[in-house]
């Protein structure tokens, strides 16, 4: 017979196992609860992610085409490979050494791209290789069941149909940075998104770019996929069309040739820019595709800086260029007048200082218009101190050099029109007198950039009316909502603006400086100008301290509908920038030509 004491211990023992059977089964019963009722909604996302997969549809961007609707920038079917390491149960360096033998890309490069991306979630896609060939699409294909953790994604890849032809205007795409995510520019894009990068590709990236789509699929536990159960098609981007011309651009890129610099033409009455090149250049095409290492440090390390836009982005002494706009500054102030004549003895004495004609023998007694054509800098020195540093700023701006021109295109650099307050605000210094005759003939602070003296001697041209400069007809622009910054007027005068454009055809027909842009038939106006890198004679035969050279004009002159500018950096002086000149000209005018006898023709 068992004793009290015995009966009490097993009576307790039965108790605590009671109780530790109770608070199991009660900790049971919470953690069911919690897992079926109170995180029910998390787990079933969790079995559908396990189930369900969308695959990204990428949008095929905006076309480009130039003003008669010839492509520029398209799109080429491309497919691209990417590993999503959760969906792996081998190590990338597995996966990697499976696929290596089937590509056309070094395994080590494979392993580079893998380890780049080894801090990001491992849901997240991770590039391996792009534009991959029929025999590596295949290869992959083959072993769908075998590597399920890779995909093929279908990825249009930009194209430019005319390799490095408008390669700065037009700007290429890469794949977004994380500072463009980061910056606002680009909201809503996410991590591999091509992106515009410069250019109009940049600027109206928002238009081009379209809307991303995607594919559900059911996969199962080895993530290959079993069927399709919803879809939502990408948007393509909208096309653009832009006043470039494609004849007359390939003919301003055939004219500049292998020398660094930029061209400009454009309508001055509509502000359409019919031609934008800088040289040297690159081909877009090789960062759509994924530019080689070696490739990108060669262009990174060009000397000659194909990345910069020389038309928009640089800025240079105008030379005598200037010259147009002290002569309309001095006509419209009325220090000096059309008949008025100053005499050239080959240098003038200002301010106890002697400054040099180029001609050092002199040019003797001249016109305003005599002065212009000869591209006298004795007459010019007298000018410049009549008017004053602070009137030729004035006017100079108002002709609408020193600022930007609001072209449609991203980093345009507004240049440089010297003030006594500029001078004091970036200096904190005044100005002295004798600064001035340097800047009366486009030396000295003075800088401008090609588009600005197209467009600024385009307004002249047609009596003082500045019609902003456009890559994109505002009326094909959805970005700027049919609005652009108004016309501006600089009232010339009628007077005025005759006496410009006859000079300026005298410098091309009339024995002046530019005579070797003269074309029978054609009725060429236009202005020649040498920038200075280093005094005179001191270039040596240093071949980046020769002076620039430049030509800028328009025709017809006495109705001008083209404007066009020349810079040849380092030419050895303006006559390096006649002979493209011409040859632009040439093709804008045969190409009319031709269009005038077609139509001609068909009603004959």
């Amino acid at each position: 017979m068992m004793r009290r004491d015995e009966f009490d211990l097993l009576s307790s023992r039965i108790t605590v196992i009671l109780g530790g059977v109770l608070l199991v089964f009660g900790i049971l019963v919470v953690g069911f609860w919690r897992t079926q009722i109170g995180n029910a909604v998390y787990f079933r996302q969790l079995a559908e992610d396990n189930r369900i997969r969308d695959i990204p549809l990428t949008a095929e961007r905006g076309r480009i085409y130039d003003r008669e609707n010839r492509v520029l920038a398209d799109n080429v079917p491309a497919w691209s490979l990417s590993l999503i390491p959760e969906n792996s149960l081998r190590s990338p360096e597995e996966t990697v050494a499976l696929l290596a033998p089937g590509l056309e890309v070094a395994e080590s490069e494979l392993l580079a791209r893998v380890r780049a991306a080894a801090a990001q979630p491992a849901h997240r896609a991770v590039l391996l290789h792009e534009d991959l060939s029929l025999s590596e699409i295949s290869y992959v294909r083959a072993r769908k069941y075998e590597i399920p953790e890779v995909s093929l994604d279908y990825t249009p890849r930009r194209r430019y149909a005319n390799g490095e032809v408008a390669a700065h205007a037009l700007g290429y795409v890469g794949e977004i940075t994380p500072e463009q995510l980061d910056g606002g520019e680009f909201d809503g894009r996410r991590p591999g998104d091509v992106v515009g990068q410069v250019g109009l590709e940049r600027q109206y990236d928002a238009l081009l770019q379209g809307a991303h789509g995607f594919r559900r699929v059911l996969v199962d536990t080895f993530q290959r996929e079993m069927g399709q159960i919803g879809e939502a098609p990408p948007r393509a981007g909208r096309d653009l069309k832009t006043t470039i011309d494609l004849d007359l651009q390939r003919a301003a890129e055939a004219a500049l040739g292998a020398s660094r610099g930029a061209v400009v033409a454009l309508a001055p009455r509509t502000g359409e820019v019919r031609a934008l090149v800088s040289r040297p250049a690159f081909d877009p095409t090789a960062f759509s595709r994924g530019i080689a290492e070696d490739e990108w440090n060669a262009l990174t390390a060009d000397p000659g800086k194909p990345f910069q836009n020389r038309a928009v982005q640089s800025r240079f002494s105008p030379g005598s260029i200037f010259k147009i706009f002290m002569t309309a500054a001095g006509l419209v102030e009325e220090v000096v007048d059309l008949d008025e004549h100053i005499a050239c003895h080959g240098h003038a004495t200002l301010y106890g200082e002697s400054f040099a004609c180029w001609n050092t023998a002199g040019h003797g007694p001249l016109t305003i218009r005599d002065a212009l054509i000869h591209s006298c800098n004795v007459f010019f020195y007298l000018v410049g101190d009549r008017l004053g540093i602070d009137r030729i700023s004035e006017h100079a701006v108002r002709m609408g050099l020193g600022r930007r021109t609001g072209i449609d295109l991203p980093n345009e650099n507004p240049g440089l029109i010297p003030s006594r307050q500029w001078k004091m605000d970036v200096q904190s210094a005044p100005w002295y007198a004798g600064e001035t005759p340097s800047v009366s003939i486009g030396q000295g602070a003075v800088s401008v950039t090609p588009l600005q003296l197209a467009w600024s001697v385009g307004g002249v041209a047609i009596g003082g009316e500045l019609v902003p400069p456009r890559l994109v007809a505002v009326s094909d622009d959805p970005v700027s909502g049919g609005e652009t910054r108004a016309r501006e007027n600089y009232p010339l005068g009628e007077e005025t603006t005759r006496a410009i454009r006859d000079a300026l055809w005298g410098v091309v027909n009339a024995g002046g400086t530019g005579a070797a842009v003269r074309i029978d038939g054609v009725d060429i106006a236009g202005k020649t100008g040498t920038a200075q890198v280093v005094a005179a004679g001191n270039a040596g035969d240093n071949p980046d301290l020769q002076p620039h050279g430049w030509f800028v004009g328009f025709a017809p002159f006495d109705a001008p509908e083209i404007a066009l500018s020349v810079f040849v950096e380092n030419g050895g002086g303006s006559s390096a920038a006649l002979p493209a000149a011409r040859q632009i000209f040439q093709a804008y005018f045969d190409k009319k030509n031709e269009a005038i006898g077609a139509a001609e023709a068909d009603l004959e």
